[in-house]
């Protein structure tokens, strides 16, 4: 149970899960004409990353798998890449779009491109955004349906090992007491912060939160605070016979805390986080680019390299949100200035020869 309420309070899932790794890279290339290539890599760090990127994910067709054996004594890595042009980028399909348990539930991206042509620049506005369906009344719902089924499990068993002392739904309240305000401090760091909140090794307030919630739940004190919980319900209780049996009865709760989490299928996290399920707290990383004609001028990146922006971001920025990928490009017309020299060569001509003709 140390580990499984800890998760159940939005604090473990991040220790729980572990190894998984897959990267998305995209390579977007951009004409004078709005015209260009986009090449994606999805890197897979196992077998079974590759597996859900086939099985979960909307991968663009005629691409192609590789394997990557470049680290030495780890397994391959899978790669699939595809190379795909268009002539109006609004016709490019999502490369990022990962399917929900439901037909409807599909987190995806999109892109845009504006060209203002003018009479000495051309500029070009690009815009990529990545959509995440989750629904935080969804999370809430199912965080409390699995915060309420454990301390049922937990009452059940104190209460039937004690059921001349306390009932069921006496303990319910007195556990949800102590652990209440951790489970709302959780959620409410998951609802405002995603994962990144919970795995912040410099965030004190978590820390010491976390460390209340290990001291609160350590075997010894569970077995401590529970018997004398008991012995207060019933004064004729030997405290430390219900505290040697609480001890034990600890063990059997984790096992069935155990049993309760393995029951839940990665869809039922689905149904719970929106498209992403359980990988929402896996933090599969990103890295876009964009290269458009001229130069940059701005970006919502501060990786610039004269005409290409460079973005490197994980579903955590776009959890329950949208993440917008912008930059605005500015390029030398010389057809325009070409015109604009020549009516300039005219005007003056023609003012010259005016002058002339008076004299």
């Amino acid at each position: 149970m140390r580990k499984v309420l800890p998760a159940l309070l939005l604090l473990a899932v991040v220790f729980l899960i572990s190894g998984c790794f897959i990267n998305m890279t995209a390579v977007t290339k951009i004409n004078d004409d709005g015209s260009g290539f986009r090449i994606t890599t999805y890197t897979a760090d196992g077998a079974s990353e590759k597996e859900e990127l086939i099985k979960e994910y909307l991968l663009p067709g005629d691409g192609s798998w590789k394997l990557d054996n470049y680290v030495k004594d780890s397994p391959p890595q899978h790669i699939y890449e595809v190379k795909r042009t268009f002539k109006d980028i609004k016709e490019l399909q999502p490369d990022y779009a990962r399917r929900g348990a439901s037909p409807s539930n599909i987190s995806d991206n999109r892109y845009s491109l504006k060209i203002r042509r003018g009479v000495i620049f051309n500029s070009y506005e690009y815009e990529e955004i990545y959509r995440d369906c989750a629904d935080e009344g969804r999370i809430r719902e199912f965080c409390k349906r699995w915060y309420d089924a454990t301390l049922a499990i937990i009452s059940e068993e104190v209460a039937a090992a004690f059921p001349r002392s306390v009932k069921k739904d006496g303990v319910t309240l007195f556990l949800d007491a102590k652990f209440r305000p951790l489970y709302d401090y959780f959620l409410g760091e998951l609802m405002a912060n995603g994962r990144k909140s919970l795995e912040d090794d410099n965030n004190t307030a978590n820390k010491a939160k976390r460390a209340e919630f290990e001291a609160l739940y350590d075997a010894d004190n569970f077995a401590s605070y529970m018997a004398d919980y008991i012995a207060s319900a019933d004064k004729g209780l030997d405290r430390k016979r219900a505290y040697d049996k609480l001890l034990a009865l600890h063990k059997k709760i984790e096992e069935k805390l155990s049993d309760q989490s393995e029951s839940l299928s990665e869809r039922n996290y689905d149904d719970a986080f929106g498209v992403y399920g359980w990988p929402i707290f896996m933090g599969y990383s990103f890295n876009v680019s964009v290269t458009l004609p001229g130069r940059i001028v701005d970006a919502n990146t501060g990786d610039i390299r004269s005409n290409t922006a460079n973005w490197k971001f994980d579903n955590n920025d776009f959890q329950m949100n949208e993440y917008r990928l912008s930059a605005v490009s500015r390029k030398f017309n010389p057809a325009g200035t070409a015109i604009i020299s020549v009516v300039l060569l005219l005007i003056i001509y023609s003012a010259y020869r005016g002058k002339t003709k008076k004299k």
